[in-house]
């Protein structure tokens, strides 16, 4: 009998420096996992405003950690995370609202090319320190992915209608829902769910710290960040 897949959503905003993390992790245990991952683009101010919450960032404490943190990450999980001044200068005064709602137009239009356009937009912002908002800057990112510009040029257009508005607060508005209750509800990103015997709604998870307990609660194999690295051990 073959083993059930297993469906879960990665709910993620592309100025999360750890929905990066999460992102290419859980996209490596596609296979291991036999699981069909479902990536959702949320605004992460968002979910901030609707749970009460402040962004780390904005906290100098946190700030100074989350330097030092993403330095020792990088290399553990094999991702590229070299911010600059520029970089935190544009998570802070620019936000991720254009990146978004292009994404979330990618979703609907041609979600095959949702994976490699996120991930160009995470490697320009948090690799290189560039900005992410620019018009220029998804014509350049579908061009690199191989789509044709007429597909681009509607893709762009599309972030601005109302239909592709309206799907990325109500996604957005879906994963602070996800709550068990609403003192205990979503609160900052990256969040990923799946359903598990015995809960009658999806369970949630916050942080990519939290995929080792993740796998366990789905039954699945820890092989570490890198399971590709993990297998030739």
């Amino acid at each position: 009998m073959a083993a059930r897949r297993v469906v879960v959503q990665l709910h993620y905003d592309v100025l999360s420096p750890y929905s990066w993390l999460a992102f290419e992790v859980l996209c490596r245990y596609r296979v291991p996992w036999n699981m069909d991952l479902k990536l959702k683009p949320v605004f992460l101010a968002g979910v901030m405003h609707l749970s009460g919450n402040q962004s780390p960032g904005l906290l100098p404490p946190r700030h100074k950690y989350m330097v030092k943190d993403m330095q020792r990450l990088s290399p553990f999980a094999d991702v590229k995370l070299a911010p600059s001044q520029r970089t935190w200068e544009y998570v802070i005064k620019t936000g991720s609202m254009a990146a978004q709602r292009f994404l979330t137009a990618v979703k609907l239009e041609c979600p095959e090319h949702l994976e490699t356009l996120s991930r160009s937009l995470w490697i320009r912002l948090w690799t290189h320190g560039l900005e992410i908002h620019e018009t220029d800057t998804f014509k350049r990112a579908c061009r690199e992915a191989g789509l044709s510009q007429e597909l681009a040029d509607k893709l762009i257009a599309m972030s601005t209608d109302k239909k592709v508005k309206e799907l990325l607060k109500s996604e957005t508005q879906e994963v602070v829902d996800l709550g068990w209750s609403a003192l205990c509800q979503a609160f900052g990103l990256p969040v990923y769910s799946t359903d598990l015997p015995g809960f009658d709604k999806p369970q949630w998870f916050f942080g990519a710290d939290r995929l080792e307990l993740f796998a366990h609660s789905i039954g699945k194999p820890w092989l570490g960040p890198n399971p590709q690295k993990a297998s030739k051990l």
